[in-house]
C-alpha cells in the first residue's frame, strides 16, 4: 500500500475512532448525533448531511443536520414535502449498506442548492428494527469511491448501535422512574395501612407487576413451629375456601432448598418441593431472603410460568421490595407493641385506681391529734401501703386477769411475757372496759413489699387484706404481725415478702403500742426535749419464716410530740452522684419543721427529697404518715 493510502486509512480509522468515542461519551442523543454527523461528513470529504429517526409511531423526524444549503434550510417548505428516501426505506428498498438516492427535497427546492442533487442513504438498524436514515449529500454527478462507502457503512453501523443503546438507556431511565414512582406509592400505601394482611397482599401484587412476573409470594419462617407459612400470594392457584395463612412446608421454615434464581424451579430445587408449590408449575424463579436485624424471617419470591432468566437489575428491584416488606413488618410489630403498651397502660391505670381504693380516702379524726399521709408509687402501681382502722378491744387482754385487775400505777412499767413471742405487754393504771378500748384505739399500719410494679401491687393487696383482717378485732401489735405472717406464708407463693410497722394509739391515754416486722424505724420528735428518737422493736419481715419473734413496746405521746412513719423510698432516694438521702437528712427536716402541721411536714420532706435528687428519677415507692399530738 502506498504511503498516501496508508495515511488515508489511518486518518479514516482515527475519524471512526473519534466518532465511536463521541457516541460512547455523549449523554444526550440529539447532541451526540449532531457531533457524529459532522465527523461523518468530514470523513467522506463532503459538506452536508442529515439524519432522520423514527418515533414510536414509526414516523420519521429530522434528528440532526449539518451545513444545509439555503434552499433547504430547516425549518422550511422543503421539509414538508414527501421524501423519497423515507418511502424507499419503509418499502424495504434501501436494501444496500449504502444507497444512492436522488433527493426529492433538493429536486423541488428553490434557491441556492450549492450544486447538491443526491445523497448516499444509509439505513440505521437495530436487529430487524429500522431506527432511522443517515443521508450524506453530494452533487448530481458526484461519485463516492468504494472505500468511502465502506466507511460510511461502518459509520452507519456505529450510529445505529449508539441510537439503540441511547433508546435502551432512555427506556431504562423511564422504567426506573416508573419503578421508583411505584415504590414510592407502595411505600405511602403501606405506611398508612391499618391491617398487615391486606398490605402484604398489596405488596406482592405490585412486585409481580413491576417485575412483569406471573406470580409473587411472601413465605414467612415460623421458627417456633418449624414450618414455612404462605403469608401473601399473587398469581398462585390456591385451594377453595382455604384457611389463611397457609402452611406451605410443615418441616422447613426457611425453604433453604429453593435456589436464589433459576429458569426451571422443579429441576433445580435441592429437594422435593412442597405439594402446593409443585401444583403452581412455576419455571422461572427469583427469590431474596427477607431479613430483620440480620436474621432471616422469610423469603420473597417471584415466578413465571415460562422458562425465564431474571436479570441482575430485577434481583436488585426485588431486594428493594424486600426492604419495603421488612419495613412493613417492623412497622406492624411496632404498632402492635404500641397497642399492647396502650392496653397495658390502661390496665395499669385501672390497677392504680383499684390500688388507690385500698388506701384510706382520708386520714381519720383522732381526738387530740392531727394526721397526714402521702403515697407515691415509683411506677403506675407499687408495693407500699398504709392503713388506719378503729379497733375493738384487745380480746387477749380482756381475758387477762393481770390486765383486768389493774397493774402498778406507774404507766410506763412493763413486764415480759416469754410465752407470747418475746413481746412486752403494757400495764394500765386502771381497769379498761371493752367499750372504752374500742372507742379510743386507732390502728396504724405502714408497710413495704420488697418489689415494685404489678407483682408488688398484687402482694400488697394480699398483705393489706390479711393485716386488716387480723388486726381489726383489737389484737396486740405483736400478735397481729405473728398471725399475718402465718397467713401470708400459707397464701403467698411468689417468693415476695413485706416489711411492716404496726402501732395502736390509745387516744385516751396517749399510749402508743407497736411492733415491727423488719420495717424502717419511725422517728419520734419529743417536744419537751427537742430530741428525735427511733421507735425500735426487733422483728423480721413477714413472709419468710413460719415462727418469727416480734418485740412489742410502748411509749406515751406528750403534747407537741410528732411521729413520722416512712418507707425506704424516702431515705434511699438518690442524687446524680448515687448518694442516699439517708436518715440524718430526714431527721434534720423533722427538726426544722416540728412547729408545723403534719401536712406541712410531709410537704417539707418531699421538697427536701426533690432538691436532693436534683432531677434523678424516683426509684422506689414513697409513703409518709405524720402524726402529731396537739399542744
Amino acid at each position: 500500500m502506498a504511503p498516501a493510502d496508508t495515511q488515508q486509512r489511518i486518518a479514516e480509522l482515527t475519524t471512526l475512532n473519534e466518532l465511536a468515542l463521541t457516541l460512547n461519551k455523549a449523554l444526550d442523543l440529539r447532541e451526540a448525533l449532531d457531533s457524529a454527523l459532522a465527523h461523518i461528513v468530514e470523513l467522506m470529504g463532503l459538506h452536508t448531511g442529515w439524519i432522520f429517526l423514527t418515533d414510536e409511531s414509526k414516523a420519521f423526524t429530522l434528528a440532526a443536520r449539518h451545513n444545509l444549503p439555503p434552499a433547504i434550510t430547516y425549518p422550511g417548505p422543503a421539509w414538508n414535502d414527501e421524501c423519497d428516501c423515507q418511502e424507499l426505506c419503509v418499502a424495504g428498498k434501501l436494501n444496500k449498506a449504502v444507497n444512492m438516492v436522488r433527493c426529492s427535497r433538493l429536486r423541488g427546492a428553490i434557491g441556492d442548492k450549492r450544486g447538491l442533487a443526491q445523497h448516499a442513504s444509509v439505513p440505521l438498524w437495530s436487529g430487524d428494527e429500522i431506527l432511522g436514515i443517515l443521508n450524506v449529500a453530494t452533487t448530481q454527478w458526484g461519485r463516492i469511491p468504494s472505500p468511502e462507502l465502506h466507511l460510511l457503512s461502518a459509520a452507519g453501523y456505529l450510529l445505529g448501535t449508539a441510537i439503540a443503546r441511547a433508546r435502551l438507556y432512555e427506556q431504562v431511565k423511564i422504567r426506573r422512574v416508573q419503578e421508583q414512582g411505584a415504590l414510592l406509592k407502595l411505600s405511602q400505601e403501606l405506611l398508612v395501612a391499618d391491617d398487615l394482611e391486606p398490605a402484604l397482599h398489596r405488596l406482592v401484587r405490585v412486585s409481580a407487576r413491576l417485575l412483569e412476573a406471573d406470580a409473587c409470594a411472601f413465605i414467612e419462617a415460623d421458627e417456633l413451629m418449624g414450618r414455612a407459612i404462605l403469608r401473601a400470594a399473587h398469581g398462585w392457584v390456591l385451594p377453595d375456601e382455604c384457611a389463611w395463612p397457609l402452611t406451605l412446608d410443615p418441616d422447613v421454615p426457611h425453604l433453604w432448598y429453593l435456589p436464589e434464581t433459576t429458569t426451571d424451579l422443579s429441576a433445580d430445587a435441592l429437594t422435593d418441593l412442597p405439594p402446593l408449590l409443585v401444583q403452581q408449575n412455576f419455571k422461572g424463579h427469583l427469590a431474596v431472603a427477607v431479613t430483620l436485624g440480620g436474621i432471616p424471617i422469610g423469603t420473597l419470591m417471584v415466578n413465571s410460568l415460562s422458562y425465564r432468566q431474571f436479570l441482575d437489575d430485577e434481583n436488585q428491584l426485588l431486594g428493594l421490595l424486600s426492604s419495603q416488606l421488612v419495613q412493613t413488618l417492623e412497622r406492624d410489630r411496632l404498632h402492635q407493641e404500641a397497642l399492647a403498651r396502650q392496653r397495658l397502660e390502661q390496665e395499669l391505670e385501672l390497677a392504680r385506681d383499684i390500688q388507690a381504693s385500698f388506701l384510706p380516702d382520708c386520714c381519720p379524726e383522732a381526738p387530740g391529734y392531727e394526721i397526714a399521709a402521702y403515697y407515691r408509687a415509683a411506677r403506675q402501681v407499687g408495693g407500699d401501703f398504709y392503713d388506719f382502722f378503729e379497733l375493738a378491744a384487745d380480746q387477749s387482754r380482756l381475758h387477762d386477769p393481770y390486765w383486768l385487775a389493774g397493774a402498778p400505777s406507774n404507766r410506763t412499767e412493763r413486764r415480759m411475757d416469754s410465752l407470747q413471742h418475746g413481746q412486752t405487754l403494757i400495764s394500765g393504771t386502771e381497769r379498761h372496759s371493752a367499750q372504752a378500748a374500742s372507742a379510743n384505739r386507732l390502728g396504724i399500719v405502714i408497710a413495704d413489699v420488697t418489689d415494685k410494679g404489678v407483682p408488688a401491687a398484687l402482694f400488697m393487696a394480699l398483705s393489706r387484706t390479711l393485716l386488716r383482717a387480723t388486726a381489726i378485732d383489737g389484737r396486740s401489735p405483736a400478735t397481729v404481725l405473728d398471725q399475718a405472717n402465718r397467713l401470708i406464708l400459707a397464701d403467698a407463693r411468689a417468693g415476695l415478702f413485706v416489711t411492716c410497722f404496726y402501732a395502736i394509739l390509745d387516744t385516751g391515754t396517749h399510749q402508743l403500742t407497736y411492733a415491727n416486722g423488719g420495717h424502717n424505724y419511725p422517728l419520734l420528735y419529743r417536744k419537751a426535749t427537742g430530741e428525735i428518737e427511733q421507735l425500735r422493736a426487733q422483728g423480721i419481715v413477714l413472709g419468710i419464716i413460719p415462727q418469727p419473734q416480734f418485740e412489742e413496746h410502748a411509749t406515751i405521746l406528750e403534747p407537741g410530740d410528732i411521729l413520722l412513719f416512712y418507707t425506704d423510698g424516702v431515705t434511699e432516694a438518690m442524687n446524680p452522684q448515687r448518694e442516699l438521702f439517708g436518715d440524718e437528712r430526714l431527721i434534720e427536716v423533722m427538726r426544722t419543721h416540728h412547729r408545723h402541721r403534719p401536712e406541712e411536714i410531709t410537704h417539707a420532706v418531699l421538697e427536701a427529697i426533690g432538691v436532693f435528687a436534683n432531677g434523678q428519677s424516683q426509684s422506689d415507692d414513697i409513703t409518709i404518715v405524720v402524726l402529731k399530738r396537739q399542744e
